[in-house]
């Protein structure tokens, strides 16, 4: 089974002043994601801000981060869609260039049955030779994939890994112990790494890990080595950066912490605005409480 590793950074998307990917900016946040301890980057996934993005601007930013990194990391790209073709087109593009693996959300505004989201994964397995990650994240599509549900992907559609963004910690424990190591289970909320990991995870899909990945790679080692306790002090530490960097609509915090504390990444595209002057104030203040 591919190995995605234990911290996973769900990348944001730099821009120019005029909307344009700013490549060589998001060469060098590949390679600082690296040097902060991410085993593998997610692309163009909603951190990425992939609805805004066209067929064009993915194969930059795949071929853009595959120059960067190399095979330093997995890299995997977000190619799902509410179109179960368009998923499939945007796995192709994924796998031709060269991506370890694909991540696909729950279709979102239709509203598929679970037998409709059984026939979305199984349509895109089908045609792509990438390791997929499921991402169920009922917040932001409306649907939840349940618990039989999953246990058919990984048992029956041979699902990789599951991004959980339930925000439900009692099911996500549930389907750790269904799923067993059929299957790796990521926790898809920076604020519950701790307890998913402690109850058998595998680790992280971060937002966070863009400014505190280090922190967040020492935490998981040290629940992987059974020391709670000093896992534990790390968890309360970074906890407040975990929840202002969703304060305001994500991507926004993140992309202005990282232009304040690293280099100018830019502004987040419409419809998501620029966060609020407080924010930003706070969230600095809170990240140097934390070096």
């Amino acid at each position: 089974m591919t190995n995605f590793g234990n911290l996973i950074t769900a990348v944001i998307t730099p821009f120019d002043k005029n909307g344009i990917i700013s490549t060589d900016t998001f060469f060098r946040l590949c390679r600082k994601l690296v040097h902060d301890k991410s085993e593998a980057i997610v692309l163009t996934g909603t951190t990425g801000e992939s609805p805004n993005l066209t067929q064009d601007d993915r194969e930059i930013i795949y071929k853009t981060a595959k120059d960067s990194v190399g095979d330093k990391v997995k890299l995997i790209a977000g190619t799902g869609t509410y179109s179960t073709k368009e998923s499939i087109e945007n796995s192709r593009i994924a796998e031709d260039l060269g991506m370890d693996g694909i991540m696909i959300v729950t279709p979102y505004y239709s509203k598929p049955s679970q037998l409709g989201i059984l026939k979305h994964f199984e349509a895109i397995n089908n045609k792509s030779n990438l390791p997929i990650m499921a991402y169920n994240i009922p917040g932001r599509t409306s649907t939840l994939i349940e618990l039989e549900t999953i246990e058919t992907l990984v048992n029956d559609i041979n699902i990789h890994s599951i991004k959980d963004a339930v925000g439900d910690i009692k099911f996500s424990i549930e389907q750790i112990e269904r799923i067993g190591d059929k299957a790796k289970i990521y926790s898809g909320d920076d604020a519950l790494t701790y307890e998913f990991v402690k109850n058998g995870a595998e680790g992280v899909v971060s937002v966070a890990s863009h400014v505190v990945g280090k922190e967040i790679s020492e935490m998981i080692n040290l629940l992987n080595d059974n020391k709670h306790d000093q896992a534990k002090e790390i968890d309360k530490k970074i906890q407040p950066i975990f929840s202002l960097l969703f304060k305001e609509p994500s991507p926004g915090p993140v992309k202005n912490l990282l232009s304040i504390t690293w280099e100018d990444v830019g502004h987040p595209l419409l419809p998501i605005t620029e966060i609020s002057s407080e924010l930003s104030l706070e969230l600095l203040n809170n990240f140097k409480k934390i070096q």
